[in-house]
């Protein structure tokens, strides 16, 4: 078999995989914590990682997506109802991380020109705009309902991943943008959901499974958007 061959086979083989494992992810998404439950999270986005290098995408991209694969590991360990939230707190360093690898990938990712785009040029005004008025918003809603141990935490995460999406924005690649910016809501409505939503709120369900669907597709729209064959 001709090498360009295996890449594409093997492309496809990590691809529909790691698909399959976010669908599959789904049954599981109100389910308490499980190892069927942690594999499927964290094969979806590991193979993600494996898609990059497949692709002979940038090194800091598959180290991004690596790093959130262990977030995902801890989060799946994770129980909102556990007062203990070490779990937590190391998915959410694991994400932090993984976003810092995100910021300096967009970076180094310059247009046709080798020039970037302003964040104030066209239609990236009103992202970028909604960004700066919903994030300090946002850390008002959050911060008081917050533990002591996790207010600085959250308010640095919230920083990072400010940075990352109206990084995001500077870059030619519409569809990194969408999955930066995919991502990003998928964050807001995991804050909102573990921290200001009522226990028993009818709204919880769906919201539990937009944050999956939502963080799913933007690490898929991000990776495929920076790993073109």
């Amino acid at each position: 078999m001709p090498p360009t061959q295996r890449l594409l086979l093997a492309n496809s083989a990590a691809l529909a995989t790691s698909i399959g494992a976010a669908a599959v992810y789904l049954a599981f998404v109100q389910s308490p914590p499980t190892l069927e439950r942690m594999v499927a999270k964290t094969a979806s986005t590991t193979l993600l990682s494996a898609t990059t290098v497949i692709r002979n995408g940038p090194s800091l991209l598959a180290l991004a997506l690596a790093f959130g694969s262990l977030g995902d590991a801890f989060l799946a360990w994770d129980d909102d109802n556990n007062e203990d939230d070490t779990k937590f707190l190391f998915g959410l360093a694991s994400f932090l991380v993984a976003h810092l690898f995100y910021i300096a990938v967009f970076w180094r990712s310059t247009g046709s020109n080798g020039k970037r785009k302003s964040l104030f040029s066209g239609w990236r005004a009103v992202p970028a705009g909604v960004l700066v008025l919903f994030v300090p918003i946002m850390l008002a809603s959050l911060v008081p309902q917050l533990d002591s141990n996790l207010r600085v935490p959250v308010i640095g995460y919230s920083a990072v991943i400010f940075v990352m999406a109206q990084s995001a924005l500077t870059l030619e690649h519409h569809q990194v943008i969408a999955g930066s910016l995919l991502f990003a809501a998928s964050d807001s409505i995991l804050a909102a959901d573990r921290f200001l939503v009522p226990t028993h709120s009818p709204y919880r369900v769906w919201m539990q499974y937009a944050v999956w669907v939502l963080y799913y597709a933007g690490q898929l729209l991000i990776a495929l958007g920076l790993t073109p064959l």
